[in-house]
């Protein structure tokens, strides 16, 4: 038999029946997941009294009461007694109880004799100036009480932008239901379907964290144009962006005290902790997981790419428009990282500068560099194209997906089968039917990102060009890893793993192994708790 905690109708447990005695809901209990969702989840900021805590709260929502069952089953999450719980720590979950609840309290006149049961305990135990100190701030519901509550509030995340084939609103839902799926409540605002007048409603609310991907919402200001809405919405902020952040500039100006970028790349970690002088962390976007397909034992395609064409021609017109100072510069950035392909931009464009002698302040760099953004493209292109023509004059057949592809120089090639956009679903399953799948990296020279993780997830082999994050989890057992600059090396790979399906199978499977330990979205919700726990 198994204790469970469940709704009722009417009667039960109140919630002053549980404030009153809280051995009611010792030993192990098992709780329905979605009621613990519901009322906001263990609150991990607290100390000790983690479980009687979220009791509380669920009790003073609902009517509930305790069974004894043998139906408690994979809907029901079994929670223990705090085996770190002393008087020395379980004090300070009183306190904030006390605080929390201190209006209900006195509405049923229970205020007064609570704080002085608080109050002799501490004198028992010779702590009265830090019980009272901290009474005093959980009573006043002040910035550390909320430190702690904002503990037990709901994570909300925006989505809503449809670009890259809606490849954000998927990172933000697999996302999302990750962290549901630890027990923690998740809101979302979506921007593409909700008048953002209607953010306003999250002013002065409390949150556990405030999750935008790649999102402008955080540099809305309020009327004044002087102050922003965010700073009126609480909780930590963080903006996941997937691109260099050169090309969000003018999202990453404010300066909130309680604001991260989560990026995919270390070098962008130190760009924004220098140029924009806020903290970073990095924090790849993780793999979903496919659905089992009985027919990938008989892939459909040899090697597959995934992704646009990019026009690096229609690039460097682009180029040629800017004004003649900055186009001689433009012109010398794009040589130097053709020439360099392991350089990260931001290094290839100081070189340059430096070559002209010209020394600049950070601030000006970082206005120089977002006017010449568009030559990381036109790199990032040159490079592509380059990478697939050679594979193709190695006779290998490559098969594309997306429309760009029908129009693309290297068309003539009878080894390249093009077709249609797939959506992010359709490239998982194209991904499982592949034997092996190509990335070439939008120049992020220290980045993993989700088209890695989903290509491996899928039991494909991946094909990357190199990034020193790969080498921290990674080897030449578990993918293959090419130069941009010896792409006849890649060619000579694949052709290798073609036509030995063990060699080929043992790397798809390590590879796999190893995402499914550490790039799954369940781990990064995981890893995203442990973030919001340090700041505690």
């Amino acid at each position: 038999m198994k204790k469970i905690l469940k709704q009722t109708p009417s009667g039960g447990i109140s919630f002053f029946d549980l404030l009153l005695d809280e051995t009611l809901c010792t030993g192990e209990i098992a709780v329905e997941k979605k009621l613990i969702i519901q009322a906001g989840g263990i609150n991990s900021y607290l100390r000790a009294k983690q479980k009687y805590e979220l009791f509380l709260r669920i009790a003073a929502t609902w009517n509930i009461d305790f069974f004894e069952t043998t139906e408690a089953d994979s809907s029901y999450i079994t929670l223990e007694d705090d085996p770190a719980f002393t008087a020395e720590t379980g004090w300070q979950t009183d306190c904030y109880i006390a605080g929390k609840y201190s209006q209900l309290l006195r509405e049923n006149n229970l205020f007064d004799l609570v704080i002085e049961s608080l109050l002799n305990d501490a004198n028992l135990e010779n702590r009265q100036e830090d019980t009272l100190h901290f009474l005093e701030h959980m009573i006043a519901h002040d910035d550390i009480y909320w430190h702690i509550a904002e503990g037990s509030c709901p994570i909300l995340i925006y989505k809503g932008d449809d670009i890259c084939h809606n490849v954000l609103n998927i990172f933000a839902e697999q996302f999302g239901k990750a962290l549901k799926h630890t027990g923690k409540k998740v809101v979302y605002f979506d921007c593409g379907k909700e008048d953002l007048n209607t953010l306003t409603s999250y002013v002065d609310q409390h949150f556990q964290a405030i999750i935008g991907v790649q999102s402008y919402l955080f540099s809305i200001k309020m009327k004044d144009e002087l102050h922003y809405l965010h700073e009126y919405i609480y909780g930590p902020k963080y903006n996941f962006i997937f691109d260099h952040p050169i090309w969000m500039k003018s999202h990453l100006m404010h300066h909130y005290p309680d604001f991260s970028v989560l990026t995919h790349d270390a070098n962008y970690v130190s760009f924004v902790q220098k140029y924009f002088h806020t903290d970073a962390i990095l924090f790849p976007p993780a793999g979903i997981v496919p659905p089992v397909d009985v027919d990938i034992a008989h892939p459909h395609y040899g090697v597959t790419f995934v992704g646009t064409y990019g026009d690096y021609m229609q690039e460097v017109f682009l180029i040629h428009q800017l004004e003649r100072p900055k186009r001689f510069l433009a012109n010398k950035f794009l040589l130097k990282m053709r020439q360099h392909p392991h350089m990260t931009s931001e290094n290839a464009l100081h070189e340059v500068l430096s070559d002209q002698g010209l020394d600049v302040s950070d601030e000006e760099f970082v206005t120089i560099f977002y006017d010449l953004r568009r030559v990381i493209y036109c790199v990032m292109h040159y490079y592509r194209y380059h990478v697939l023509r050679t594979l193709l004059d190695n006779g290998i057949q490559l098969d594309v997906f997306g429309d760009s592809w029908y129009h693309c120089p290297l068309r003539h090639y009878k080894n390249l089968i093009c077709h249609p956009n797939v959506t992010v679903e359709e490239s998982l399953s194209i991904w499982q039917h592949s034997k092996i799948s190509l990335n070439i990296m939008s120049w992020h020279k220290g980045g993993f990102t989700e088209r890695m993780a989903n290509i491996m997830l899928c039991g494909a082999v991946l094909a990357t060009d190199d990034t020193t994050y790969l080498h921290k989890d990674y080897s030449s057992d578990d993918l293959i890893i090419f130069s941009l600059d010896h792409p006849e090396a890649l060619a000579r790979q694949i052709q290798h793993l073609l036509t030995d399906e063990t060699a080929r199978q043992a790397m798809a499977q390590n590879g796999k192994d190893k995402t499914l330990t550490l790039h799954t979205w369940s781990k990064r919700a995981e890893q995203f708790l442990e973030i919001l726990q340090e700041r505690i």
